[in-house]
């Protein structure tokens, strides 16, 4: 399909607007503006009003590229141009579905990744950003980490969280390890939502892989901006979910563990019961600590799945 540019012609004329009119002499009617007649002319376009076919057609693929199946067919029923459009699309949503059955063996499917990864790089092909992190998945398992870096670049260039997420974590085990364009992407996934990014940025700035100071402030900044209230506490209790629990706790992180203790997270009781105990962060109370650490007992620290990644 021959690429357009955006706007299609600098006329304008297959986008219609609303005519502006001001009041005449007080009789109560209006009269339209010389521009405004010229507008409302007819035009050759057979439809009224804007007319969606001449969004060109890279734009549209690169706003629908991280689109999941059900977005996807909403934005197929804007217009015929779209749904046209849109369609390798569409058949990149069948692609993924079967290479997903293809990789964990499911819906009468055997397990097959040649089949899987065959099936995803065709949906990649189609512009998919789903299928491009699934492909990237099955090469990262492989080895092939530069064929996977390649695809969640491409996934992470049209603004899918999942890519972004992913880019940075491989960047962070490169060889040598790209610290900063890590926690660049990283910052973007977090941004995005993606809960695994905001985890992994925290560790970042955690073992202090976050060494630009004006970096570091607006890290923190949008961690607290673009979150909602329980995803910002759980970031900061984050950084101790896998054994950092009690390394460098300083005051401020000690009272993201004790807030998101005190709304109800089991990890976060935990971790503030171990704060206590050893004076990381809080006073140290062993009264605090014992009823703490009592309360993730009887919650159960195993049985809050709500944020893990």
């Amino acid at each position: 399909m021959e690429q357009k540019t955006w706007p299609d012609r600098s006329d304008g004329s297959r986008f219609t607007a609303f005519p502006l009119s001001k009041p005449s002499n007080g009789d109560g009617k209006t009269k339209l503006s010389r521009r405004s007649k010229f507008i409302s002319k007819p035009s050759s376009s057979q439809t009224d009003g804007p007319d969606f076919s001449a969004l060109p057609f890279d734009i549209l693929t690169k706003i629908a590229a991280p689109f999941n199946f059900p977005n996807l067919l909403t934005a197929s029923l804007v217009c015929k141009s779209w749904r046209d459009v849109l369609r390798p699309l569409r058949e990149a949503m069948v692609l993924l579905r079967y290479g997903k059955r293809f990789k964990h063996g499911r819906g009468g499917f055997r397990r097959n990744l040649e089949k899987a990864l065959d099936s995803f790089l065709k949906g990649a092909a189609r512009g998919s950003t789903l299928a491009m992190v699934d492909a990237g998945l099955i090469y990262w398992e492989r080895g092939q980490k530069e064929e996977a870096i390649a695809l969640y670049q491409k996934a992470a260039a049209l603004g899918d969280p999942a890519g972004q997420c992913n880019l940075g974590i491989s960047y962070l085990h490169a060889q040598p390890q790209k610290h900063k364009e890590a926690v660049k992407w990283l910052h973007e996934a977090s941004v995005g939502g993606h809960i695994r990014a905001q985890y992994q940025l925290a560790l970042c700035l955690h073992q202090g892989l976050v060494v630009d100071r004006n970096l570091q402030e607006a890290v923190w900044s949008s961690l607290l901006t673009h979150f909602n209230c329980i995803h910002s506490e759980l970031l900061f209790l984050r950084i101790g979910m896998m054994g950092f629990a009690l390394l460098l706790i300083d005051d401020t992180q000690a009272r993201w563990y004790l807030k998101a203790a005190e709304g109800g997270y089991v990890r976060a009781m935990y971790n503030t019961s171990l704060c206590y105990t050893f004076g990381e962060g809080l006073s140290h109370s062993r009264r605090q600590a014992r009823k703490w650490m009592k309360r993730a007992a009887d919650r159960g620290r195993g049985n809050d799945e709500s944020c893990r990644v």
